[in-house]
């Protein structure tokens, strides 16, 4: 399968609010509440503990929606390490379409995605080419188009935190995924959000997950993630974590931002109120963009702090706009009825793919000679701390 494809794909997952967060990060945690323990909580403990139990694992896997949509089914193997010295695990994982892993006879991979402790890189064989990035430079974008592969309960502490003080836990009867018995439970969390699990008879460790969701034409969808042939204790070494491609590939070096230190690139866009706004005539001040959607959810919990920044600094000196992209309602109401003042620009998608824009929120600082000066991704709870620390130095710097 071609990267491009795949990658295209998954950002249009993003863009339909199938992801579960739209600024690049994992479903949103959810507040942990006092609950009285019950068989089905009970459930989720145990599989608390079991999962937590190994910090290496390999399975094959089975990725697809319910009701079948245009989506592929993607299927493939996945080995994953985690250790205290990482922050996220290391993985590799080799995915392709129309394998039939129920059977045990996997179709070739046509991509590799590998996660080091320093570098990522997505492989297509078909096309013998090799993409790198810094995980500095947000190189683990590259792992995308296999990111609904990872079980992510088997790379974290608590991973079953929010299930166990969940609004509601319901036993629904027993399954079969590949050939493990498994019971199921139905998850209804604290805002409205429903998963469903199975879990291994013998050892209480998830085999399949649906995370239910709407999409944004109000239609019911599902996401599933089935686990076959787990391996709580495989043999990893060195080469797991690395690609060998063959000989003549060609290499690419990716970043998912603009590099600070660069030229942002020029753009004109127009303002609510239909005035044209131009990076240029702002050069020799500060300018600050968000870039947003008025369906992002992590987005609007940024807002606050954008708000904040455009209160806080003459705005002679720091212009600060959300620049508006990929959008299906109002943003300019939106706004007047959260009470954010700062400027909006509007139909920023074009703007958007030059400055690398792949999921939102996406914040960049432009100096005032018109450099890249700082940039972030997603929703950071620490957020207003960078985006004022980074404009107080420029400010100190003139």
């Amino acid at each position: 399968m071609n990267i491009r494809i795949v990658i295209a794909l998954t950002l249009a997952l993003a863009a339909a609010g199938l992801t579960g967060a739209c600024g690049g990060t994992a479903e949103e945690p959810q507040a942990v509440q006092d609950t009285t323990d019950t068989v089905e909580n009970i459930a989720f403990i145990l599989a608390d503990s079991a999962s937590e139990s190994f910090s290496s694992c390999s399975y094959r896997f089975r990725i697809y929606m319910s009701p079948s949509s245009d989506m592929p089914e993607l299927t493939g193997n996945l080995t994953g390490s985690m250790s205290a010295e990482l922050e996220t695990p290391l993985l590799r994982i080799e995915m392709g379409q129309d394998s039939t892993p129920l059977d045990g006879i996997a179709a070739e991979p046509t991509l590799f995605l590998v996660s080091g402790a320093d570098s990522v890189y997505a492989y297509n064989p078909d096309e013998n080419t090799l993409d790198k990035g810094a995980v500095e430079d947000g190189g683990s974008n590259l792992l995308g188009p296999g990111v609904y592969a990872v079980m992510n309960e088997f790379f974290m502490d608590d991973p079953f935190a929010d299930e166990i003080a969940s609004e509601s836990v319901v036993y629904e009867g027993m399954d079969t995924v590949g050939t493990v018995e498994c019971e199921t439970y139905l998850v209804t969390y604290s805002r409205g959000q429903e998963a469903r699990w199975s879990f291994g008879m013998d050892d209480n460790i998830p085999r399949r997950v649906e995370r239910m969701m709407t999409d944004r034409d109000g239609n019911e969808i599902s996401r599933i993630l089935d686990v076959y042939d787990l391996d709580i204790s495989p043999e990893i070494s060195e080469a797991t974590f690395t690609i060998e491609p063959a000989e003549g590939t060609t290499v690419g070096l990716y970043s998912a931002f603009l590099t600070i230190g660069t030229d942002a690139p020029l753009w004109t866009l127009t303002d609510r109120d239909g005035n044209e706004v131009s990076l240029e005539s702002m050069r020799g001040s500060i300018v600050v963009l968000d870039f947003w959607a008025t369906w992002c959810g992590p987005c609007v919990t940024v807002m606050p702090e954008i708000q904040s920044l455009f209160e806080s600094y003459p705005h002679d000196q720091v212009h600060v706009y959300g620049v508006n992209i990929w959008e299906s309602g109002d943003p300019a109401s939106f706004m007047d009825e959260s009470g954010f003042t700062y400027g909006l620009l509007l139909e920023g998608d074009e703007v958007a793919d030059e400055y690398k824009v792949t999921g939102i929120p996406t914040m960049y600082i432009i100096d005032q000679e018109g450099r890249i000066a700082f940039v972030e991704v997603g929703a950071n709870p620490e957020i207003g701390e960078m985006l004022t620390a980074a404009v107080d130095n420029l400010l100190e710097a003139e």
